[in-house]
């Protein structure tokens, strides 16, 4: 029996790797293969460049071929054209014209100058009747609006030569801006020894005068329904002591105040005394409040009177040409 011819079996042909995970190529467009100098020499972006440098030439001929609207009148800054904060009316009349006479201010300006809201601002600061300047701002038609904080005279110093009015901190204000009149209207600062260190505007340089300046603040302040404490008891002056060599600070320092009538008030320490033994300022004006209702106003037929505020246990009160240690003790 012959040998069966064996069945052969044919393997499946291997497909190699290296074509299982070929990528089908994807075709790119042309768009995509442009350089950056073909991007730049498309027509439409060479007439835009040409564009732009003919205007950056011919820009000096085209401003002169235009309008100068800084002459225009609606662009035109002049003192006229200047709105300032209502003044109060302790403050001059034509103090914008004094602003622009004093800081050199030239007219006209124009609203398109771009440093005219700061001009016009330091030229306003440098006044002595500005505390400080708010803000400025522009509009149009030509105007600027500036908006200001005033000082406010609280006392005459009593000089040599005249008053000069200071406000609460203690500012030389002009006197030239004030009747014999206005000067009566004020606290009168007695025995100031010190002159102006500065300009008008600037501290007076001396710190007896600045507390005493604050203690006329305090005294001018409006009571509801009532008048000042310095119309209330008739007061004409502050007396302000020098400061002897042997002082080592304002607080050591005691006010008097004088009546009309010639009576004083012996004060003590300024308003910002942080000295132990020191009543504060509202008491001392309590204790000057409960004295009138007991015994009416300060000056009578029988004084001038001395009068102390100073001590805890009370007023004390006798004929100023008495002895301090024998005044009459007035029980609260």
């Amino acid at each position: 029996m012959g040998k069966a011819p064996s069945a052969t079996k044919k393997s499946p042909k291997s497909v190699p790797a290296s074509s299982a995970s070929a990528v089908v190529p994807v075709p790119v467009r042309p768009s995509q293969t442009r350089t950056l100098r073909q991007r730049l020499f498309r027509p439409g972006t060479l007439c835009l460049l040409a564009l732009i440098a003919s205007g950056i030439v011919l820009q000096p001929v085209v401003r002169r071929w235009l309008p100068d609207l800084a002459t225009r009148p609606e662009y035109r800054i002049s003192e006229g054209r200047i709105a300032l904060t209502p003044p109060p009316r302790w403050i001059p009349a034509d103090i914008i014209q004094q602003v622009f006479e004093q800081s050199g201010l030239e007219e006209p300006m124009s609203l398109q100058d771009p440093t005219l809201s700061e001009r016009i601002a330091a030229a306003f600061h440098t006044h002595p009747w500005i505390e400080r300047v708010i803000s400025v701002r522009k509009a149009w038609p030509a105007r600027v609006y500036v908006e200001v904080v005033y000082r406010r005279p609280v006392a005459m110093v009593r000089g040599i030569d005249g008053y000069y009015p200071i406000d609460s901190a203690g500012t030389l204000l002009p006197g030239r801006d004030f009747t014999a009149a206005d000067v009566e209207r004020y606290p009168i600062l007695d025995n100031v020894a010190s002159v102006p260190e500065g300009r008008l505007g600037e501290n007076w340089g001396d710190p007896a005068v600045a507390e005493a300046a604050l203690l006329a603040e305090v005294l001018l302040e409006q009571q509801e329904g009532q008048p000042t404490w310095w119309e209330r008891l008739q007061l004409a002056a502050i007396d302000v002591p020098g400061a002897p060599k042997n002082v080592e600070s304002v607080d050591d320092l005691q006010f008097e105040l004088r009546t009309r009538g010639g009576s004083k008030i012996l004060w003590g320490r300024g308003p910002r005394s942080q000295h132990p033994g020191e009543l504060e300022v509202t008491r001392k004006l309590d204790r000057l409040a409960e004295f009138q209702q007991r015994f009416g106003q300060i000056d009578d037929e029988h004084g001038p009177w001395l009068i102390d505020i100073r001590q805890w246990d009370g007023i004390r009160k006798g004929l100023l040409s008495a002895d301090a240690s024998g005044t009459q003790a007035v029980k609260r």
